[in-house]
């Protein structure tokens, strides 16, 4: 095969990603009233900064100065004193999310240096247990984060191709929390058969108290090595927070799911049927100021339909940020499947770089 014809088979098997990835996008880029750049921030070194508080996220704390053309990343343990009239989102280490005018003091003046005031009522916690500022906004679609990565790769000795694209969109509220992921990846060599995967998730998760919150979950997944079209899974259960700090979460959730599979027509047992199967879920994330983040999720899925047979997947992704919303991302994942229906590998195993944005 050419790298015409195989560059063209990567264009069809993304062309669906691709649009959804873009949709979500321009979805995201819905014309808002500017907040007033009346914020003002005090740093330890002394430096008085006058303009508009955009966010904090993962120990980095985003703010764009009445001069500036965009936002200049600040070390949250370096902000002294904040001054705001306008109304904020804050995510607390305990998990509790709170919604009001936020207003910070030096640590030597009070050691609940932090302060969040709704409708008369003053929430006051240290610096340190505060994780998550975002700014109240007219429109959901602006309150969502994400990334868009993708890489590409091609060895002329032997006419391989590779692809891989990734994307990740996530919304937090104060009660109701959404995430999806999706990612795609083809490998191609001359006078072999290609290799394909494809995958998508999403999330809904409803916070009960501090450490508890009950969780719904959907994917889908496609795989050529092994065998599999289309593996959908439906479920939810009950999830605990372990722990949370401003750098690192840990949760892990319990519950049941129906997953129903088709495999390749080719194969001489049935082709398709519906399971049901336990769920145990983990997720962890830690991240360093300018330095890295990393993500990463496990699930196990035991079948009650079937004995003995156990599927396991997992992700990790590791990100570099080299300029400004702009990072280099390795992926690595991997699904395993103990008793498949078919006779088919029950491994699928992969690493995958690329650039991407984050928004």
């Amino acid at each position: 095969m050419s790298l015409v014809s195989k560059c063209r088979s990567v264009r069809v098997g993304h062309h669906r990603v691709l649009f959804a990835t873009i949709l979500l996008s321009l979805l995201m880029t819905t014309p808002l009233l500017a907040a007033d750049k009346t914020d003002q921030v005090w740093l330890k070194n002394g430096d008085h900064l006058t303009g508009e508080i955009k966010e904090l996220q993962r120990g980095v704390f985003y703010f764009k100065p009445a001069y500036a053309l965009s936002s200049i990343e600040i070390d949250w343990t370096r902000v002294d004193r904040i001054e705001s009239v306008e109304h904020f989102n804050v995510v607390l280490t305990t998990g509790d999310t709170y919604s009001g005018t936020i207003r910070k003091v030096p640590e030597s003046e009070d050691p609940s240096d932090f302060a969040i005031t709704d409708t008369g009522m003053v929430i006051k916690v240290p610096r340190v247990e505060v994780v998550v500022i975002q700014q109240q906004k007219a429109s959901l679609w602006a309150q969502l984060n994400g990334s868009i990565d993708y890489g590409f790769s091609f060895v002329s000795g032997n006419n391989e191709v590779q692809s891989s694209l990734g994307a990740n969109v996530a919304y937090r509220g104060e009660r109701n929390q959404v995430s999806s992921s999706l990612s795609s990846s083809f490998s191609g060599q001359s006078e072999t058969t290609n290799t394909t995967r494809e995958s998508f998730s999403a999330d809904y998760s409803r916070i009960l108290t501090q450490k508890l919150f009950v969780t719904g979950l959907t994917t889908l997944l496609s795989s050529s090595q092994q065998e599999l079209d289309l593996r959908t899974t439906l479920g939810g259960g009950v999830g605990v927070t372990l722990a949370r700090t401003d750098r690192t979460a840990f949760v892990t959730a319990f519950g049941l799911v129906a997953s129903h599979e088709k495999y390749t027509t080719e194969s001489t047992l049935t082709p398709s049927g519906t399971t049901t199967e336990a769920l145990l879920t983990m997720d962890f994330s830690n991240f360093r100021f300018k330095t890295y983040s990393v993500t990463s999720g496990f699930r196990a899925f035991p079948s009650l339909s079937t004995w003995g047979r156990i599927r396991l997947s997992s992700e990790t992704n590791v990100s570099w940020e080299f300029i400004k919303d702009l990072y280099w991302n390795l992926r690595v994942y991997e699904n395993f499947d103990s008793k498949p229906p078919i006779n088919a590998p029950k491994n699928d195993f992969g690493i995958t770089t690329g650039l991407g944005w984050k928004f």
